[in-house]
């Protein structure tokens, strides 16, 4: 019965194994294929972020632990080393406008200064006392390292009343506000503590006159005097004192330097016992014209040695020539 069944259908078990086989060698066929045409995969390492190693430190010791473990004492060079670092720093306050300068401990000596209506053209003559150079320097330059900030009025701490004034550099030095004036620093390059000067504004108060200036100036006729030699030197050597009797600014016409103006000048001053008014214009000086500080400097030098001082004056508009006879030995 089983025999008869086998032969009837054999027919269909071998059709079930063609389509079996078939199946097998379409799977096997499409498998290889696709491996050989699938492209190669590619990893793009431009847009994996580059992962940089976190940083380790080196290890470090509590000393202090250290020595306490070993029933010892921190040497003496630690221990001055940590009150260095305990020391306070020096201040940084160039940018602070309201923060007082203090003497500085540079080598340098101012020897003129002019205070311009616009700070930022105020100049000064200064003397590098290591060099023995002088040079004139502007707001911005360089000074033994310094930064010039300024030219200003600054209270005199000496003066018991408190209404006597210098003119003074106002340097930044390594962070720090420091004052060059006419003493010269210790060299040591460090600021020395002051009594905090101010700086004088137009509406403050000017320094009184010092009294007797014009004991070594006479009058012999209009715009001709007799000036003592001694009267000179003395106030040639005092150019502090010169710089608080009156305002002395750069004067420009047509845009081309022509002198220097005065204002402000104080009563019983210098200015005023050989004849200068406010608002004068000093343009030569023994036929050397006033037009730069350069040419200012060379006149100072050579006023020493002179008998006789010429003073071209631009006065309401008109010029005039102030004759000064120099007496005595």
């Amino acid at each position: 019965m089983l025999d008869l069944f086998f032969k009837k259908y054999a027919w269909t078990a071998n059709l079930v194994l063609l389509f079996a086989a078939a199946w097998l060698c379409a799977r096997t066929v499409n498998t290889i294929v696709a491996a050989i045409i699938r492209p190669l995969p590619a990893v793009d390492l431009t847009s994996v972020p580059s992962g940089s190693a976190r940083p380790v430190g080196p290890a470090r010791l509590e000393q202090d632990r250290l020595y306490a473990l070993i029933g010892q004492k921190p040497p003496a060079v630690a221990a001055a080393a940590e009150s260095a670092a305990a020391r306070p720093q020096t201040p940084q306050n160039c940018a602070d406008l309201n923060a007082p300068p203090v003497k500085s401990g540079l080598r340098a000596q101012l020897v003129a200064g002019v205070i311009s209506d616009r700070p930022s053209s105020s100049i000064a003559s200064i003397l590098d006392l290591s060099a023995r150079e002088t040079r004139v320097y502007g707001v911005g330059d360089q000074l033994l390292g310094a930064t010039l900030l300024s030219v200003e009025r600054l209270r005199d701490e000496r003066d018991a009343l408190g209404t006597g004034f210098k003119v003074a550099v106002i340097l930044c030095n390594n962070g720090q506000k420091e004052y060059v004036d006419f003493d010269s620093g210790d060299g040591s390059g460090a600021a020395t503590a002051a009594a905090p000067p101010r700086s004088f504004g137009r509406g403050d108060e000017e320094a009184p006159a010092a009294p007797g200036t014009s004991d070594g100036v006479k009058k012999l006729a209009d715009n001709k005097y007799e000036v003592k030699k001694k009267f000179i030197d003395d106030t040639l050597s005092d150019l502090n004192k010169i710089a608080t009797q009156a305002r002395i600014v750069p004067s420009f016409k047509n845009g081309v330097a022509n002198g220097f103006k005065l204002f402000s000048i104080q009563p019983g001053s210098l200015y005023s016992a050989i004849g200068i008014e406010n608002g004068d214009v000093i343009q030569r000086i023994n036929g050397y014209e006033m037009n730069s500080p350069d040419k200012a400097l060379e006149v100072y030098q050579k006023l020493r040695e002179s008998p006789n001082i010429k003073i071209e004056v631009e006065h309401n508009g008109q010029i005039k020539t102030m004759d000064y006879k120099v007496s005595g030995p």
